[in-house]
């Protein structure tokens, strides 16, 4: 997850670049893979594999990711699908943490 998150941190500042120039054109082949890395980082954080599981059997997750997901694929080249992006890695980081964090205390919790 680490490796993901790192990666993530890369891209995102080379998209911050990109966009801030407005040079959406360098931005869309490293949003794509910002994509796959995000739909990569979802599977992983919820324990599923991408190739036998779907969006739907991902029990942590942000708010509407299908919808969020959907519109970031269809336009990769806007800035507000890159801020959408980005909130969703913010998002599915902080579920990943709480989930973590309850399914800890659950198992040091005496019967």
């Amino acid at each position: 997850m680490e490796k993901i998150l790192s990666e993530w941190n890369r891209y995102n500042s080379e998209l911050a670049h990109y966009f801030s120039n407005r040079d959406s054109t360098s931005a869309l082949p490293v949003m794509k893979k910002a994509i796959a890395l995000f739909k990569d980082f979802l599977f992983i954080t919820n324990g599923l594999n991408e190739e036998f599981h779907s969006l739907g059997d991902c029990t942590i997750k942000p708010v509407n990711v299908a919808e969020r997901l959907a519109f970031i694929s269809s336009r990769p080249g806007l800035f507000h699908s890159y801020k959408q992006l980005a909130e969703l890695f913010a998002e599915q980081e902080k579920q990943y943490a709480r989930q973590t964090a309850l399914n800890t205390a659950k198992n040091k919790r005496p019967e």
